[in-house]
């Protein structure tokens, strides 16, 4: 009796495709920034207040990218294929086998409880319900899915293809793709900021690279504003009570601040990858630097520079910011 219960038990565990498990994660991990790292599989904790690194834990696959859920969860995929979901508060780790596989970005809705991820290998967006745990949908794209960003009202999710150089926009209660935009070649990177679409990108492997950031209205589709900034300009970051728009430009090497149609810059170590932060401060990652960035908001001028070996990457603001 008790092998067929265990046999039933690990039947219903194959077929949710839901394994547990405990990760020593620091105390008050909850509160810290947290950086992922590319060379291994590390994941980095860091007090904001001391402005330095708490611990590092390794998982078992490194990371490819990570969204707050909310205060005290991060959900994450991973190179094995692997959506997980991570209590930082108890180190309680739920993972889900295949789910994250050809994920590049995951996006996180408060109102929906649903996960975003952008698989670029099947040209689709994939719904995952975080409250009845499982996948609950798949959208079809354009070519190559990279970038998402939600609207204020998380009523419309946009999505950056960028392999057909266009942008779908999905109504996120009906799941469906609403519209289709073209933009400027190989565009990577997206900020929605005052009812506007800033796009990015990388710009074609064997020609000029791309220097601009394009101003897109989201109604009509057309471009209202372009921005000369670095080389590659790929990932954004504003504050939400703020008017500026933060860019990293990694094949230039710097951190670009947009304020209307002025510009500054500072050097943003070699290979920058990501941007977050807050009203006060900013993060910045740098893969070849082995370093992040951290950047008072007032002054922009970097504050402290952090080592944090096997190339740190994506980031999340700690504390429940999000």
């Amino acid at each position: 009796m008790n092998k067929m219960i265990f046999f039933i038990l690990m039947s219903m565990l194959l077929v949710s495709g839901c394994q547990s498990e405990s990760l020593a994660v620091p105390e008050n991990a909850e509160e810290a920034v947290m950086v992922s790292h590319l060379k291994d599989a590390g994941l980095t904790f860091i007090d904001k207040e001391k402005q330095q690194v708490i611990d590092s834990i390794e998982l078992s696959s490194a990371i490819v990218d990570m969204v707050r859920v909310d205060d005290v969860r991060i959900a994450f995929t991973s190179k094995d294929g692997s959506l997980s979901l991570l209590n930082t508060e108890n180190g309680d780790l739920e993972q889900w086998e295949g789910s994250g596989e050809g994920v590049n970005e995951l996006l996180y809705s408060k109102r929906t409880h649903q996960l975003f991820l952008a698989d670029s290998g099947k040209n689709r967006v994939r719904v995952f319900d975080l409250k009845k745990k499982e996948m609950i949908s798949e959208i079809a794209v354009g070519k190559f899915p990279l970038s998402m960003a939600l609207d204020k009202a998380e009523k419309l999710l946009y999505v950056v293809n960028q392999k057909s150089s266009s942008i779908s926009a999905i109504e996120v209660d009906s799941l469906q793709v609403k519209k289709e935009m073209l933009v400027p070649y190989l565009p990577e990177g997206i900020l929605i900021k005052d009812s506007k679409l800033y796009i990015g990108g990388h710009g074609p492997v064997h020609g000029e690279l791309n220097r601009y950031v394009y101003v897109i209205d989201p109604e009509s589709g057309e471009q209202v504003q372009r921005i000369e900034v670095g080389l590659m300009p790929v990932k954004f970051f504003s504050p939400p009570s703020g008017r500026d728009v933060y860019v990293v430009c990694h094949g230039s090497h710097e951190l670009y601040k947009i304020s209307g149609e002025s510009t500054e810059k500072i050097n943003a170590g070699a290979n920058p990858y990501d941007v977050t932060g807050n009203e006060e401060t900013l993060y910045v990652s740098s893969i070849d630097s082995n370093s992040l960035f951290i950047i008072d908001l007032q002054t922009f001028k970097v504050k402290t520079e952090m080592e944090i070996s096997g190339g740190p990457v994506a980031i999340i603001e700690g504390g429940g910011v999000q």
